[in-house]
Formats: structure tokens, C-alpha cells, sequence
């Protein structure tokens, strides 16, 4: 395996957040968070858990579900409506706090996604200009928000691994889960082919562990795969005692991969 597969976890979070940076899903321009507006709370119909939808401000008025808690989901939900609660809840409170402490919130910004848990941080301005930031829940820093009526806004990477969640059923292979790979994904990744597999995750023991997320393959023993069953059946087929050989885009670069399969 060359020197150059061999990325730390380090290493692919800052590929990832160089990628973050686009105009639409589309190239990695230097572009900042997205603002978006809080377009109301449901319930998921599969879990009955809250959802609250985010949606983009721009013209593309792209998507963002995040599930949080009954609790949380009341908070933004009565802010929304205005309907004032007989006593302070907790939100009420914490913007209380803030203002007689002599700050103020202006904006707070959900930046990354790990294990499917959204992490947002508060962007404080404390008396005299200087700006404090706090690691927060997403729902918190939502309810906040919009008690402050600071702006909300969403690294443009997950609009992406959202819309990469929704694009079709996960699958598994050598410790990998992979999804196919949609033409606005592929412009996203850097995969000028158009066509492939994207590797969504990877497992801490995968027998592929020279892979990473965000990782676009493109053959299969030099054979391009264009789909995830095409990648599953053409696996299932080949010799268990070969090396598997993975041609793989990883933001935008051509890599080689080589591991061996469990039998």
C-alpha cells in the first residue's frame, strides 16, 4: 500500500473540510456556512421522534433534518408560534442569563457530523465586542437562535452527507458502507468520471482500512464499477485469495488501494 493511502483520521478531516467550501454542490470554491431558516418541527413517521427541518435561504432552498428530543423540539416549537410559556423553560432562562451577563448571541453554526450526531457551536459576544464560542446540540443552539434572532447556518458538507444519506440504501463490503453515487455527489467528491461508489463509512476493524469517508471508488481489479451492486456482484465473483485492488478518487486525487479480503 503506498505511503499516500495511508491517511490519518487528521488528514481526511481537513480533505473533508477543504471540500466544504462550494457553491452549490458543485466545486470546492472558498465559500462559507449556509444560512438557513428554521421551517418548522415534525413528527418522523417511522419513529415518531421530532424532526426539525432547516432549509437553505438561497435559491437552491436545499434540506436539513435533524432528530432531536420532545423537550427540545417544544422549545423551538413555541418560540416559532410565539406562544409564551407560564414559566421560563431552560432556553428562556439561558437568554436571560446571557443578556443580564452583558452579552448577546449572533449566530451559531452546525459544522460537523460524527456517528450521525450533528455538533454545533454558539458564536457569543460578550460586553466590549470580544466573541466567546461554546460547543452546544444543535436543538439548543436552534432554540437559542431563534429566541436571540441570530442567524443559523449549516457547513456546506452536510447538506452533502445529507443528501448522500437520502440517495439510496446503504451497503456493506469489506467493512465499508457504500451508497451509490449521484451526479451532484460526484461533482461534490471530485469524481470527474461522474461514476462510482461512495464509500459513506468506515469501520474502526474494516479488512479495508486504507479507505476513508468521502472516498469515490472507480474500479474494482482495474474493471470500473459504476453502482453499488455492480460492486457487490463483481466482488462476490472474484477469488477470495486475491489482493482486492481498489482505484479510488479521494478529493479528487487517483489512489490505489490493496488490502486482503476476509474469506
Amino acid at each position: 500500500m503506498s505511503a499516500g493511502v495511508c491517511y490519518n483520521a487528521l488528514a481526511m478531516r481537513r480533505s473533508f473540510l477543504a471540500l466544504v467550501c462550494l457553491a452549490g454542490l458543485c466545486s470546492a470554491a472558498a465559500a462559507g456556512p449556509v444560512e438557513v431558516k428554521v421551517d418548522g418541527v415534525m413528527l418522523d413517521p417511522d419513529t415518531g421522534s421530532p424532526v426539525v427541518r432547516l432549509v437553505e435561504k438561497a435559491k437552491a432552498h436545499r434540506e436539513l433534518p435533524i432528530w432531536i428530543g420532545p423537550f427540545e423540539a417544544q422549545a423551538i416549537a413555541l418560540e416559532m408560534q410565539g406562544v409564551p410559556p407560564p414559566r421560563p423553560l431552560t432556553h428562556d432562562l439561558m437568554k436571560q442569563l446571557v443578556e443580564r451577563l452583558g452579552g448577546r448571541l449572533t449566530r451559531v453554526v452546525i459544522g460537523e457530523l460524527h456517528d450521525n450526531t450533528y455538533f454545533a457551536t454558539l458564536h457569543l459576544q460578550r460586553e466590549g465586542g470580544k466573541e466567546l464560542t461554546v460547543d452546544a446540540r444543535p436543538s439548543d443552539a436552534i432554540a437559542l437562535a431563534l429566541r436571540f434572532h441570530g442567524s443559523i447556518l449549516v457547513a456546506e458538507e452536510l447538506f452533502a452527507r445529507a443528501a448522500a444519506g437520502r440517495a439510496s440504501p446503504a451497503a456493506h463490503l469489506w467493512g465499508l458502507t457504500l451508497q451509490d453515487l449521484t451526479p451532484e455527489m460526484a461533482a461534490f467528491f471530485q469524481a470527474p468520471e461522474g461514476r462510482g461508489v461512495l464509500v459513506s463509512d468506515v469501520a474502526a476493524a474494516a479488512p479495508a482500512r486504507g479507505m476513508a469517508r468521502g472516498d469515490v471508488i472507480v474500479a474494482l481489479d482495474d474493471e470500473p464499477v459504476g453502482s453499488v451492486d455492480g460492486l457487490t456482484s463483481r466482488a462476490g465473483a472474484r477469488a477470495a485469495a486475491a489482493p482486492v485492488r481498489l482505484s479510488v478518487r479521494r478529493a479528487g486525487q487517483p489512489l490505489q488501494v490493496r488490502f486482503q479480503a476476509p474469506e
